[in-house]
């Protein structure tokens, strides 16, 4: 479920800020590890994207439609600035559909490891060409481990390797998605997580 991703997410992204130092957070300002986390939050949504069901999903859908709406309109009535951002909208496009294409149904591509070596390709594009800082995208890289690796340990798993085999794969031990086991996992979790930081802190 949607709050067992994000605690799994923030436990993720706690653990890599301890652990790895690639993501150890610019010294001096809270800002950036608070966005690092705005990052893994989204990212332990992402997969999920893949059906309208969810709440990333929903909106990323009801966003999508609004947008392609939105773009009619302008080139009924005001070609021009379509024309004006061509070059931007090229990029758009060109980021976007693979996206559209990778989206057929729920826990197929999204939820193997080709989505997230195309994330990490995609990431070093946009780290180049917007300069959007690499600490902030491997945010959103160590959420969506974090959700695969969530749906990997329930009773459902993942088609790791699709689309050369959609077989679903999971964990020696896994439990039913909104069982009482996935919530005491993330309680758990919770209750690591604040004793775990409330160390670093004090």
């Amino acid at each position: 479920m949607a709050p067992g991703h994000q605690v799994v997410g923030f436990t993720f992204g706690v653990g890599a800020l301890a652990y790895f130092p690639y993501t150890e957070a610019p010294v001096g300002n809270p800002f950036h590890t608070i966005l690092y986390f705005v990052f893994v939050l989204f990212g332990a949504l992402l997969p999920d994207i893949d059906t309208p069901k969810s709440k990333l999903g929903h909106k990323f859908w009801r966003g999508l439609m609004t947008l392609f709406t939105l773009a009619f309109l302008i080139y009924l009535f005001a070609p021009e600035y379509l024309d004006r951002y061509r070059d931007e909208l090229k990029v758009f496009v060109m980021m976007l559909l693979p996206v559209l294409i990778m989206i057929r149904s729920h826990r197929k591509m999204t939820h193997s490891f080709v989505f997230v070596t195309l994330l990490v390709f995609y990431s070093y594009l946009i780290e180049k060409w917007l300069g959007v800082p690499w600490f902030y995208l491997s945010g959103l890289i160590i959420g969506v481990l974090s959700h695969l690796f969530g749906d990997y340990i329930t009773k459902k798993g993942i088609p790791l390797v699709y689309p050369l085999s959609s077989k679903h794969r999971q964990f020696i031990i896994a439990f039913r998605t909104g069982s009482n086991v996935e919530r005491l996992v993330v309680y758990s979790l919770v209750v690591w997580n604040v004793w775990f930081l409330t160390n670093i802190i004090f």
